[in-house]
């Protein structure tokens, strides 16, 4: 196996490069808001996992942001809920799936929901999908977006949470675009938001044990997976390695669209938890903003 790392961002010209050997292929990180297509290397987890006042700080926010911010919000806590490489290939059209995420901080836990949804593949390889954003301290934000065969944001309809209005946004990747995902990315650092995200191209090194689990969706045999700072190598930047006290522990089966059905992320140093559950599975999604 093959270790990668990329940079991403909004300019669909700029590619990662291999940097070494190792055991897994890293796709990235992103933080949780900003771009609006992931940006930053990867980086430390949660170093303060979010507890409740961050949580209402981080509503405050949201309602200041632009739809290309909250835009990557969504995405990234849709896509890559943790810290799990996503693998669009394994959703049928019309095929979805729900997932309920909390953030543990010693006597604080905040939550938030997230909904990811294939609506429809297009002949040139680019994709639709429907994704939900839902905080405890903010109003769901919803989005039908195009996405290029990279996955690309090109573009996107995203439903006002205030005004229930619908409005369309196509990605120019202009100077203005990216210097406006710049200040959303600056925005959610302050407050510690930001999580690592990994490919694993094989399961069994990492595996502990197989586990029957039920969820809110129901019940899976499943796969336990354990990932550890020795195997994650996470990269701060192009010259400097940071070997984090982390672990992540995964539940996946093949039998379920993107694999994952639960998670646990644990940052050993500063006692933070996020975990979180596939709550539901469905096979009816349709596009409601879209004319596909």
């Amino acid at each position: 196996m093959r270790y990668y790392k990329h940079k991403l961002y909004l300019n669909d010209s700029n590619k990662g490069k291999r940097v070494r050997t190792a055991a897994i292929t890293i796709l990235v990180v992103l933080t949780v808001s900003g771009c609006a297509v992931f940006e930053q290397t990867v980086r430390s987890t949660i170093n303060d996992a979010v507890g409740a006042a961050i949580e209402q700080e981080l509503g405050s926010r949201i309602a200041g942001y632009t739809d290309v911010m909250m835009w990557q919000l969504a995405y990234t806590q849709a896509f890559y809920m943790g810290g799990y490489g996503f693998t669009p290939g394994d959703f049928e059209e019309g095929q979805g799936a729900t997932w309920r995420i909390e953030a543990v901080d010693r006597d604080d836990i905040s939550s938030f929901t997230a909904e990811r949804a294939l609506l429809k593949r297009n002949e040139d390889g680019s994709t639709w999908w429907y994704l939900k954003f839902d905080a405890d301290e903010a109003e769901p934000v919803e989005y039908e977006v195009r996405l290029s065969t990279d996955f690309v944001a090109r573009e996107m309809y995203v439903r006002d949470p205030e005004t229930r209005e619908v409005r369309y946004h196509e990605f120019t990747f202009d100077d203005e675009e990216v210097a406006e995902a710049d200040r959303g990315d600056e925005s959610i650092e302050e407050i510690g938001y930001q999580t690592g995200y990994f490919y694993t191209e094989a399961w069994d090194q990492y595996r502990e044990r197989s586990e029957r689990i039920t969820t809110g969706a129901g019940s899976f045999d499943t796969e336990l997976l354990l990932f550890t700072a020795q195997d994650a190598q996470v990269y701060v930047d192009d010259d400097e390695t940071d070997y984090r006290n982390v672990e992540y522990r995964w539940w996946v089966s093949r039998d379920v669209p993107g694999e994952l059905v639960r998670f646990e992320y644990r940052d050993l140093d500063d006692d933070g938890m996020l975990r979180g559950e596939l709550i539901s599975l469905r096979d009816d999604y349709r596009a409601r903003f879209a004319d596909l």
